[in-house]
């Protein structure tokens, strides 16, 4: 299971379990006895201040219950919409769940029975409309905080008594606040300190979204810049390796012409009626020979020769024994395989094998016991080289993107293509100790039995 989708289960789960505690809330009713008892000490004292407190009660109790309903819906919405690789569901779940859980508490007769009013639909729009608005912010805990100022926003106008006629505060307890702040004529008192706390709690939400968007936007931004960097900094990296490339294939060929006299001397050599400087000559064309076929394996990246396995695993161990961690790679084949045939460019293809234990190096040099294995063996139509490691896995076996970016997998395009130059395949897997493995399979059409 990849990072993502695990963050994508985990808000699926925080969003069923706001709407359990949602639903907890509503079958205790804790909130009675505060707000009466706080307005009968008003009533008693004649203290406008108790019917601020009692408010002050009944918003938080309101307000925090709306919040778990309407935050739980959203996220288990989003949730489920990312899983189903179907946004559509993000839209339409929540504003045809939410009026379904309002109706159904008060059809199943829980103590505590929320009123669905013109708040609940204002709150039910706003938060919607915040959804599409900051679509662009990723992290759920920006959202969460907007989607809580402006519930507290919304719900300040169920407590402003010139607002009751519209269908505001028509609940039991919102109706008995309001009533009971008009008969002790302190109605006035509600309608400024409510409108003052709406407007305050509005204009925190507005700025909230306008910041959490603006930060997101910056940080794609940012990450876009990088991007594009990176981007730059491999264009440079493989310009200057194509400028290697170019020296390099100008110096082999100027290698030629050395080797052609060479070749031209020890001919001459083997016309001696001398024994031991014709079989001198002769060693000498031998190692000619194969010196020039190492040349147009370099210079020719497409040329192929017969080679056997045993070869190609001693001339890419010839190169790693020297390095300072050539000593961990362990070389595990059988006999029978080793006498196997193969046409390929053996300096080409040992490069593909010496870049993936680089890699398998880097991923375990860190470790107290690094494991790399080089191994070789037969398959049905072909030879696999397997490269295996005990490091993190930096591969989805699936589509070949990195999940590490700290192990940016080196050299791994040039394997990739030069398998493919070979008519072969290459896949990474996850090892059932920990570690990777990386199988090259070389076809039919490359192998041939000696």
């Amino acid at each position: 299971m990849t990072c993502s989708k695990k963050i994508i289960i985990a808000r699926c789960g925080t969003g069923a379990a706001m709407l359990s505690l949602w639903l907890l809330s509503q079958a205790v009713q804790f909130t009675l006895t505060p707000v009466y008892s706080n307005l009968s000490t008003a009533v008693a004292l004649n203290e406008s201040g108790y019917i601020l407190l009692s408010a002050m009660w009944l918003l938080a109790n309101n307000a925090l219950r709306a919040v778990l309903l309407y935050s739980g819906w959203f996220m288990l919405s989003d949730g489920i919409a990312e899983l189903s690789n179907s946004k559509y569901i993000g839209w339409v779940l929540p504003p045809m769940a939410i009026p379904i859980s309002y109706f159904g508490i008060a059809f199943l007769h829980f103590p505590s029975v929320p009123h669905f009013g013109v708040p609940a639909v204002i709150t039910l729009i706003s938060v919607w409309l915040l959804q599409y608005i900051a679509r662009d912010v990723t992290r759920t805990g920006y959202k969460f905080a907007i989607l809580t100022v402006v519930v507290f926003a919304i719900q300040w106008l169920d407590l402003i008594p010139i607002l009751t006629p519209y269908g505001f505060g028509w609940g039991e307890l919102s109706y008995a606040v309001k009533y009971t702040s008009e008969l002790m004529g302190k109605d006035h008192l509600l309608n400024v300190v409510c409108s003052i706390a709406f407007y305050f709690n509005a204009a925190s939400a507005i700025l909230l979204t306008k910041l959490f968007v603006s930060y997101e936007k910056q940080l794609k931004q940012l990450m876009l810049l990088r991007q594009r960097q990176h981007q730059i900094m491999q264009m440079r990296s493989e310009q200057s390796r194509l400028r290697l490339y170019q020296e390099m294939q100008y110096l082999v060929h100027d290698l030629k012409r050395p080797l052609t006299t060479i070749f031209g001397l020890a001919d001459l050599l083997s016309m001696s009626d001398e024994t031991d400087t014709a079989r001198h000559s002769s060693a000498i064309i031998a190692s000619a020979e194969k010196m020039d076929q190492m040349i147009n394996e370099i210079k020719f990246p497409d040329h192929v020769r017969k080679t056997t396995v045993n070869e190609i695993i001693n001339y890419t161990m010839s190169q790693v024994r020297v390095l300072s961690w050539g000593s961990v790679v362990i070389v595990d084949t059988s006999e029978d395989i080793l006498s196997c045939s193969l046409n390929l460019n053996v300096i080409r293809f040992s490069r593909v094998l010496v870049n993936l234990l680089d890699n398998s190096w880097n991923a375990t040099e860190h470790m107290t016991s690094p494991f790399i294995l080089l191994g070789a063996y037969k398959t049905s139509g072909g030879v696999s080289f397997t490269v295996e490691d005990n490091g993190p896995f930096f591969f989805n076996p699936d589509d070949n993107e990195k999940e590490d970016p700290i192990l940016p997998g080196l050299g791994l395009a040039f394997v990739k293509n030069a398998v493919k130059g070979f008519c072969g395949s290459i896949k990474y897997e996850r090892r059932s100790e920990g570690g990777t493995i990386c199988k090259i399979w070389i076809p039919e059409t490359h192998l041939r039995e000696s």
